[in-house]
């Protein structure tokens, strides 16, 4: 064995630019672990072999290598690192240097989605991108549900802005299919954000755009297996906590008695109540009525059930597994991968599931030196089984559900006071899902720098629900069994979509000498969709053990629809640069939709975007900046999102009206409605003004884009017909709106020693006022010119009254619900001044007593991003939340108010508790009743929540092995990790509502619970 010398070598690291020392330099022996790290001045010390070779790396420069050769000082010199700068950037039917962009675009790589393993694609971007809005709906949490998207807040008054979203060259149908795509698949994703950006993807792309590009083998070095797994251990973010029974009665009692009622709750259920809180072993949760036919339920039952905790489970687990082939070699890269995801719900009866099947392959071929060959295809299978039980209906019932109700009733059967009975065996819903998407490019290079490239894609979709609805009966004390519910029924639907696009691009692209630098490109698109549904449904089956169509004997029932629309575009782009210093774009796309009239069809879109990188003139002397860019752009789109065909006249066929005598009616139809000869495109227009800075190499990055788009022509209520026409007027183009807002982001990523670190922030912000449209009274309940969109007018509470002169003395408000006021009522402000509390004419010129007191909009949206690697290890956390947001949970919400109209309508959670009573002045709630509730239940200042939050989204701990255990192992990736997602959440929120999630189809907070999780996995290549 022969041991080298070993020798100390020193010396200084130094800006090559500048000369200026580097703090924080690696120096490593290469091939060994020996290194240490520059000092403040840039100074290092280090023991090596005579012959060594030392690695100097710093982020934002690039690495270095300097052989020792028995020198004792090394002195280096390290050039910045442009390649942030020269990263490639996905764009529309083409791709941009990061560092040339003049538009507003903004990217998520594949490492964001690799440090937050999440099963959802919507889940993984969700605060990544500024001004890209993912924000839950009505459904919540509930398995396959996917999110709302928007990019800079609201694109029109029609609810239907969302951004298109195109994977590998294809359109998809819905922005919710994101959810169909595996995160694991996923190379890099770029949202397109104003007109310059987007324009030339034509009508579709009116509210911004969202690339996916999804991995390929291009890259690979020779054949790699990747496996990956995920198991997900979730659990309900919050849920109320519902009032214990005796609690409960006595509240329900009181709220009666105070509308001047009677109680609801005899003594004698009292005191069942207590005995059964006191020893609920030895009690039972009620007894048989009277006869002995029925069990006593709700005013006669006892029991204790917090019904929250009883229909959600405490934890499931879920897993989700990827699998995938990629290679590169002979000219051919490939990539082919498969996902399983099983997704139980959180429902305690009646289990709810959620499965996806994906598959995706990509292929390409380089045949020669002038053609290449792509094809791809992607497929997705959804299987979602669940309860028939109306979901709404459900998350409406359970806060409405007694506490003295028990589950099981003392002979075992379920109890008939709750939905687990039609749960458990009223029947399943079952959807499949069935998702196609194929590409196939066919790309030619004649000569240098020019490249055609035709292609051709497709997508077809298909939906199979079937729904059962079956007869479900509970056993009373006597024994017998008891239908509640009466009838039983089956229903079909499928339906299917298929889409075809033929696309042409010719593109080229010069550079003279590297200082003046073209690209330019020409297309056309085509776009043929046509869909079909057909629903079968029929009542009385004759078991509920095999439900079908053909084992109904009820009246058949069968509806049909089908449609088709076309687009067709020209579109080109031009793009200059000197000597990447001034940067010019302009774009263009003539469309078409026959959506509109033949003669309102077409129309020309144009856009303009230039740059100004002042840091590369030679005046620029602040070295520590790499780059300072002003942008600036201009545009405009148009937007088709209507119903197909609304300029030509239809004539309704109707079957269903009664006729006197036995031989009813014949089939009939009726007059046609108005048409719009004259309507066509929306028209959308944005501009950007932007600024990029990069300093200290890279190591620093900001972006800052202030922005106002304005949605012109959009389809508003036309002039009012008289009523003797028998029927309305059809929509016109004569709307606007306008939003105004920023997107700022800013990062830091660094390293001392070996410990590298990141951390970022991401806001933006957003408001849209309507600028026109047709409400020539000014009506509060629908829009209105001058309108800020979110606004939420109600009444100024001034407190509740204490005492019986405070409202004798008080403003008249007995015109606004009448009847008699009491002490723990609400006292609303006189702003008009007339001395009585009312509406007035509910419009903005006479509102009576009320105002503007908020807005629903959710405002400066932001997220905060940091991160640690240490030999392997690596942490990283992701913070989201919003900044400003009031929360209207409506009149008469039992969520906020408890008692509401009546006592079936009611809830009673442990928030309720803090009512008016004469030994509880400074209460939060007014004093409890039945009747007139409404009257302290208006919209109000009182009541008006606070909705800001902030949430700890994801926090990811990982270890990825290193390179000689890799080598033993014979692999060449293992990384292990340990996941959180909504941890924990700040908020001044009232603790029954979810502030990410306060919507519901039937009433805020009344929504499938969003959920918290706790996951555990590996990622290997072989």
């Amino acid at each position: 064995m022969t041991v080298q010398a070993q020798s100390t070598v020193t010396g200084t690291v130094t800006d090559a630019n500048n000369g200026d020392p580097i703090p924080g330099v690696n120096i490593m022996e290469k091939g060994t672990k020996k290194g240490v790290v520059s000092d403040f001045d840039g100074n290092y010390s280090i023991n090596v072999s005579a012959n060594a070779t030392l690695q100097f790396s710093y982020i934002g420069f690039t690495t270095k290598e300097i052989t020792v050769n028995g020198k004792q000082v090394v002195n280096a010199s390290l050039t910045e690192d442009t390649s942030t700068l020269e990263e490639i950037v996905i764009v529309g039917y083409g791709t941009q240097k990061k560092g040339n962009l003049t538009g507003a675009v903004s990217t998520i790589d594949a490492e964001v989605l690799e440090n937050r393993p999440v099963s959802n694609v919507m889940q993984a971007i969700q605060g990544s991108v500024p001004g890209l809005a993912l924000t839950v709906g009505n459904a919540g949490g509930a398995p396959g549900s996917s999110m709302n998207i928007s990019i800079r807040g609201v694109g029109n008054l029609q609810g239907t802005g969302s951004p298109l979203v195109i994977v590998d060259d294809i359109p998809l149908s819905d922005p919710s299919d994101l959810n169909n795509i595996n995160p694991d698949d996923i190379e890099s994703i770029s949202v397109l954000k104003d007109a310059s950006s987007s324009a030339i993807y034509g009508s579709r792309a009116a509210f911004g755009v969202i690339l996916v590009k999804t991995k390929s083998g291009e890259g690979v070095s020779g054949h790699v297996i990747t496996y990956s797994n995920n198991f997900i251990y979730s659990s309900p973010t919050k849920t109320p906590e519902m009032m214990n029974s005796l609690d409960f009665a006595n509240y329900f009692n009181l709220s009666a008695t105070n509308g001047g009622g009677a109680p609801i709750f005899s003594d004698d259920v009292l005191g069942r109540i207590k005995d059964y809180i006191a020893d609920p072993i030895n009690t039972p949760v009620t007894v048989p009525n009277a006869n002995g036919t029925k069990w006593e339920q709700y005013t006669g039952s006892n029991a204790n059930t917090d019904w929250f905790d009883v229909m959600y489970k405490d934890v499931v687990v879920r897993q989700q597994h990827n699998l995938s082939f990629s290679g590169n070699e002979n000219k051919v890269n490939y990539n082919v991968s498969g996902s399983f995801f099983d997704a139980p719900g959180i429902m305690s009866f009646g289990d709810d599931t959620y499965q996806r099947y994906t598959l995706n392959s990509k292929v390409s071929s380089k045949m020669n030196d002038w053609f290449t060959f792509n094809a791809n295809i992607r497929i997705a299978r959804e299987d979602l089984d669940r309860p028939s039980y109306d979901p709404g209906l459900y998350l409406h019932n359970i806060a409405r559900r007694w506490p003295v109700n028990g589950v099981v009733m003392p002979n075992g059967s379920y109890s008939d006071g709750s939905e687990i009975p039609f749960l458990l065996g009223g029947g399943r819903r079952v959807s499949k899902d069935l998702s196609t998407n194929a590409g196939l490019d066919l790309i030619f290079e004649p000569i240098e720098n020019l490249k055609i490239k035709t292609s051709l894609y497709y997508q077809r979709g298909t939906s199979n629900i079937t729904s059962h609805s079956a007869k479900v009966s509970v056993t009373e004390p006597d024994g017998q069994d008891r239908l509640i519910r009466q009838n039983n029924s089956f229903t079909r639907y499928a339906s299917e979509s298929n889409y075809v696009s033929p696309n042409l691009v010719i593109s080229y692209e010069k550079s003279l000498n590297e200082i003046h630098n073209f690209s330019g490109l020409f297309g056309f698109q085509q776009e043929n969709t046509d869909y079909s549904s057909l629903t079968s449904s029929k009542n009385d089956l004759i078991t509920d053990n095999v439900p079908s169509i053909s084992t109904a004997v009820g009246e058949d029932n069968v509806n049909d629809s089908a449609g088709a629309y076309a687009t067709q575009g020209y579109f080109g782009r031009l793009n200059y640069n000197y000597k990447e210093k001034y940067l010019f774009e302009i774009n263009g796309r003539y469309d078409a939709s026959s959506r509109f009239a033949p003669d309102s069809r077409w129309n020309f879109f144009p856009s303009i975007s230039v740059g100004y990188n002042v840091a590369k003139e030679d005046f620029w002397t602040i070295d520590r900046i790499n780059m300072f860019k002003l942008r600036y752009s201009t545009g405009s789109i148009g937007n088709q999102n209507v119903s197909n065909y609304l300029y030509i006249s239809r004539m309704p066929i109707n079957t269903n009206l009664w006729w006197l005598g036995d031989s009813g009616r014949p089939n009939y139809t009726t007059t046609p409605g108005l048409i719009s000869p004259d309507i066509t495109w929306e028209t959308v227009k944005t501009d950007n003004y932007g600024l990029d800075l990069a300093a200290y190499n890279n190591r620093l990055q900001m972006t800052f884009e202030y922005f106002i788009r304005s949605t012109d022509n959009m389809f508003g209520p036309a002039e009012r017909l008289p009523a003797l026409l028998g029927t309305s007027a059809p929509q016109a183009n004569n709307a606007s709106i306008e939003t105004k807002g920023f997107d700022f982001s800013i990062q830091w990523k660094d390293n001392i020693g070996d410990v590298g670190y990141n951390v970022g922030v991401v806001l933006s912000d957003a408001v849209t006022k309507v600028t026109k449209y047709r409400n020539p009274n000014n009506l509060l309940n629908t829009f209105r010119e001058g309108q800020t969109l979110g606004e939420i007018w109600g009444f100024e509470t001034l407190g509740l009254y204490q005492n019986q002169d405070e409202i004798d003395n008080g403003f008249d408000q007995s015109t606004f619900w009448g009847g008699v006021w009491k002490p723990g009522d609400v006292k609303y402000n006189d702003i008009n001044g007339d001395g009585h509390i009312d509406w007035g004419k509910s419009t903005s010129d006479d509102a009576g007593d009320q105002k503007v007191i908020g807005n629903s909009t959710p405002r400066y949206s932001y997220s905060i991003t940091a991160g640690l690697d240490y030999k392997g290890f690596d942490f990283s956390m992701f913070w989201q939340g919003v900044g400003k947001r009031d929360v209207n949970t409506g009149k008469q919400d039992p969520y906020t108010f408890g008692a509401v109209g009546n006592q079936w309508q009611s809830a009673a959670f442990v928030e309720h508790a803090d009512y008016w009573s004469e030994d509880n002045t400074d209460a939060y709630l007014p004093r409890p009743t039945f009747n007139s509730a409404w009257r302290n239940q208006e919209v109000q200042t009182r009541y008006l929540k606070n909705g800001a939050y902030v949430r700890l989204k994801n926090v990811s701990l990982g270890y990825t092995f290193s390179t000689d255990i890799m080598e033993k192992l014979n692999l060449k990736k293992l990384r292990l990790f340990v996941t959180g997602e909504n941890l924990l959440t700040i908020t001044d929120m009232p603790t029954m509502y979810d502030p990410e999630a306060t919507g519901g189809y039937w009433g805020s907070g009344k929504i499938y619970p969003l959920q918290k999780s706790l996951s555990l996995g590996l990622n290997v290549q072989f």
